[in-house]
């Protein structure tokens, strides 16, 4: 007996080491009652992207039945902005994904393609939901997908995507769509189903975008090949990820264990397949292409539907907000949309519909771009010494006239025979050009405060305010407006 104890205490070591992990030559026989692990309570996330977890696991993994449970559990819950898919490996596809990602033990999980990794099943939420808040924190390129799914005939659907680069510079990448059975046709270790369960992919190539233009293909997915069970339309969904071109080292048995090449997700997104056919995409919006900062101006657009049916709109202003969805409106009518914007800059008007028989939504339009200009604004310069009097200039650094711009001089403080109080009104000063402005005579002794102000009716203003001294007709003006 005393020579197996050593060993027993050995295997103890290495099981606890890995966490609940199975080896891939471990065939586990233990029977254990199947659990569904239930809300610990947590709030909405805020991630820069929606997060992808990949999982590597095995019909016959005794461990891989508890993360089969419990991503489920996190997903239906609703709280945490993640996909996933279930890479179990009884599918080949499934099982060279698993190897690209040099797996070391089953279940492993691969957090946005690797920037966290999770080597193990665990019964709790905690492990899965640090390593989705990790990446939900990270930094991503400004890109934006969109994906639309369409069931057709014969067990096939119509995937369509569109990825907007919002970037100022070439975005290189990697997509891959991966169609999934939301409940699988492979059971876990424990006999229930495996969920998001991997069968195929509808894209798995290289993207290259440029600056502020759009990538958009579509493809038909056949999955007749994969009727054992037949496949039905309630029960596919299609994950799109994309994946940057940008190499990182990865480990999938931290800290420095079973290397491989990592390529960070950047966006994820996901759609169920529709009946109802979408319309199709809304023609580019007709309205002005420059624009003043305040002023509302209406831009219009249409598109069809193909089974006739009324159709709404949503238009994004380019500035971070979007409209309602207007409608419904007949099909080849025309929609419009109003909007106004407080700054100055280009921005680019773009519009998506959908119909009102559940179709899912068109990719966006092609933009209009409108340049807004910032009106006319008002800077005070500072203001200077001098006999008798003080001086200062009144700017327009905004892109349009200035008209109508009253002023004020006034002093507070000192003892003043003459304070130069003085006001007026500039009929115009163009932009980027400036007018001068004097007090009124000055004549004392002491510490004084020389206030400026400036103002259109209704529009832009500024004031400026600095201490000076008054010695007799001679005002020194503090530049550092102390």
């Amino acid at each position: 007996m005393r020579k197996f104890l050593p060993i027993l205490v050995v295997v103890f070591i290495v099981l606890s080491g890995f966490c609940a992990v199975a080896l891939n030559i471990e065939k586990e026989n233990i029977n254990l009652d199947y659990y569904t692990y239930k809300n610990t309570g947590v709030g909405e996330r805020d991630y820069t992207h929606t997060v992808l977890v990949e999982v590597g696991t095995g019909t016959w993994c005794y461990w891989c039945q508890f993360t089969n449970a419990v991503l489920h559990d996190i997903y239906i819950n609703g709280d945490y902005d993640f996909e996933y898919v279930e890479l179990v490996d009884s599918n080949p596809l499934a099982d060279q994904r698993i190897n690209q990602y040099n797996i070391v033990g089953y279940p492993t999980s691969w957090f946005d393609g690797g920037y966290e990794v999770l080597v193990g099943g665990y019964d709790t939420w905690t492990e899965y939901t640090s390593k989705m808040d990790n990446c939900g924190a990270r930094t991503v390129p400004d890109i934006c997908a969109d994906l639309r799914v369409f069931w057709l005939d014969d067990e096939k659907i119509d995937v369509d995507i569109s990825i907007q680069n919002n970037e100022t510079s070439v975005y290189t990448g990697h997509i891959r769509a991966y169609v999934v059975e939301i409940v699988s046709r492979w059971k876990d270790y424990a006999g229930e189903d495996y969920n998001h369960g991997f069968l195929d992919y509808a894209f798995d190539q290289d993207i290259t975008i440029p600056a502020g233009e759009t990538y958009e293909d579509s493809t038909i997915w056949d999955g007749s090949s994969w009727d054992n069970p037949d496949l039905t339309m309630d029960n596919i969904q299609v994950v799109l990820a994309v994946f940057n071109s940008e190499w990182h080292q990865g480990y999938s048995d931290p800290p420095s264990g079973n290397p491989f090449n990592a390529y960070y997700v950047d966006e994820t997104i996901s759609a169920t397949p529709s009946t109802s056919t979408p319309p199709e995409t809304p023609d580019k919006p007709v309205g002005p292409i420059e624009g003043v900062a305040g002023i509302e101006y209406d831009f219009s657009t249409n598109t069809t539907d193909p089974d006739g049916d009324n159709i709404f709109y949503k238009f994004d202003w380019g500035d971070g907000t979007y409209s309602d969805w207007l409608g419904p409106y007949q099909s080849g009518d025309t929609v419009i949309g109003f909007n106004s914007w407080s700054n100055s800059g280009d921005f680019d008007i773009r519009v998506k519909a959908k119909d009102d028989n559940g179709s899912d939504e068109t990719v966006w339009s092609p933009p209009l771009t409108i340049n807004i200009l910032g009106g006319p604004e008002l800077e005070i310069d500072l203001i200077k010494s001098g006999f008798f009097k003080v001086n200062t200039v009144i700017k327009n650094i905004g892109d349009l006239l200035a008209e109508n711009v009253s002023w004020n001089i006034t002093l507070n403080g000192g003892s003043l025979l003459l304070n130069g109080i003085n006001s007026g009104v500039i009929t115009s000063i163009p932009a980027g050009e400036e007018a001068r402005i004097n007090s009124k005579l000055i004549f004392g002794f002491g510490k004084t405060r020389v206030k400026v102000t400036a103002e259109i009716p209704g529009g832009s203003s500024d004031a400026r305010e600095q201490g000076a001294k008054v010695l007799l007709f001679f005002i020194k003006v503090n530049i550092g407006g102390g």
